[in-house]
């Protein structure tokens, strides 16, 4: 049992090691309470199908005489009735129709707030790798200095080198130390802020693995499949063939609804009337048919004119929501190409910095000189190696956005 134990703990730690931007992304699609909402929507919209197609429901008449009515074929009992209207010629297609096209509508909804959720955790996990890339940026910056106030204190005890170089160095430690603490206080609200959006607890343990990635070479614009592939406007696309759909439907509203049914009156036959003719007190059964009539036309009239005007609400909408999102777009292509020129900039400048160090390094052994320098260069270097994780995750924002707007 204590092997099987351990043997499990191995695999768990493995597999929270294993988590990846990808599997999150399915863990919140599973968990997340909106898009459950979204897809019983979904479901209950269905249930609509059965309902618009089925026909109204008969209607039963029974009817009795406290007294009996003397009628020259007998007395009448009573009677009573079935009546079952159809709705004119394929009214109830068109029905079916609209309500197939109101679920599409909510089926449509699922896919662009699926798009929204794996939107916003992109957001809050990117700036969760760029904090460990922080932390380990500064935790190297500290054993570099440690190093170097080491390496000073040497040259001073050897006379080689003042003691100021050594104090220098442990001002900037103590800078740097508490900088790693001010970042390690900042893991805590981005870490609750992520695991509330895959519906978990505030302090369940988050793996990132991979670090930030480069910049990608050759990326294409994908502006024509923004309005194509956009889940947001594909809803309001969706609804516009709702309302056309209602209209039809609407349109079935002008039809008279024909109903067909049958009477049965029982009779009885009055016994003490001797003139009364053969065959006298039969049961009587009497088809029926009925048409209803729609002559009061305004409320037709303006049931179709309201699928018109809810056509063009959401053909405006659909309108405005494109042109706003080719603004984003524009906007979040111009991020992702100024921050792939900062990460080129940067790398260029680290390499040039890390040349300046290695020679003042040289010549610090040597003489026993320029030591502020060469700590003000490393320092530098580090900023650029922090400059640098900013610019790429302000580089992979500006993707999550582009995936975002283009509904990949």
């Amino acid at each position: 049992m204590r092997i099987f134990i351990i043997i499990l703990s191995i695999l768990s730690a493995g597999g929270l090691s294993g988590q990846t931007l990808e599997n999150y992304l399915e863990i919140a699609a599973e968990n997340n309470p909106g898009i459950r909402a979204r897809q019983l929507e979904y479901q209950a919209a269905l249930q609509r199908l059965p309902q618009a197609a089925a026909l109204p429901e008969p209607q039963l008449n029974a009817s009795v005489f406290l007294r009996p009515m003397m009628l020259p074929m007998g007395n009448q009992l009573g009677s009573i009735s079935v009546m079952q209207m159809f709705p004119w010629f394929g009214a109830l297609d068109a029905m079916e129709n609209e309500a197939a096209q109101m679920a599409q509508v909510k089926y449509q909804a699922v896919a662009a707030a699926r798009n929204e959720l794996f939107f916003k955790v992109k957001n809050a996990w990117f700036p969760l790798a760029e904090l460990e890339e922080q932390i380990r940026i500064q935790q190297e910056n500290l054993r570099v200095l440690e190093a170097d106030k080491e390496l000073a204190t040497i040259k001073f005890q050897h006379g080689q080198a003042p003691m100021v170089d050594a104090i220098r160095a442990d001002i900037m430690i103590d800078d740097v130390k508490t900088e790693i603490a001010l970042l390690e206080q900042k893991r805590r609200p981005l870490e609750s802020a992520f695991n509330r959006l895959l519906n978990r607890s505030d302090s369940t343990p988050i793996s990132i693995s991979g670090g930030l990635p480069e910049p990608e070479t050759g990326i294409l614009r994908r502006r024509d499949s923004l309005l194509g592939n956009n889940p947001a406007l594909a809803v309001l696309g969706q609804q516009i063939l709702a309302e056309q759909a209602g209209e039809t439907a609407a349109e079935f509203m002008r039809k008279p609804m024909i109903g067909a049914g049958l009477q049965y009156m029982p009779l009885a036959r009055r016994n003490n009337d001797l003139h009364l003719p053969p065959n006298t007190g039969r049961d009587m059964l009497m088809p029926m048919v009925s048409v209803s009539l729609p002559i009061w036309r305004k409320k037709y009239d303006a049931a179709l004119e309201e699928r018109r005007l809810m056509q063009l609400v959401y053909a405006d909408m659909k309108k405005d929501m494109e042109n706003e999102l080719a603004t984003m777009y524009e906007m979040a292509w111009y991020e992702l190409e100024k921050a792939a020129q900062m990460m080129a900039l940067l790398n260029s400048q680290m390499a040039k910095t890390r040349q300046a160090i290695d020679l003042l390094t040289a010549a610090y052994s040597n003489n026993g000189s320029d030591f502020e320098e060469i700590l003000n260069l490393q320092q530098r270097l580090f900023r650029y190696q922090m400059e640098k994780v900013s610019a790429q995750t302000e580089y992979q924002l500006a993707r999550v956005k582009l995936d975002y707007l283009t509904g990949n």
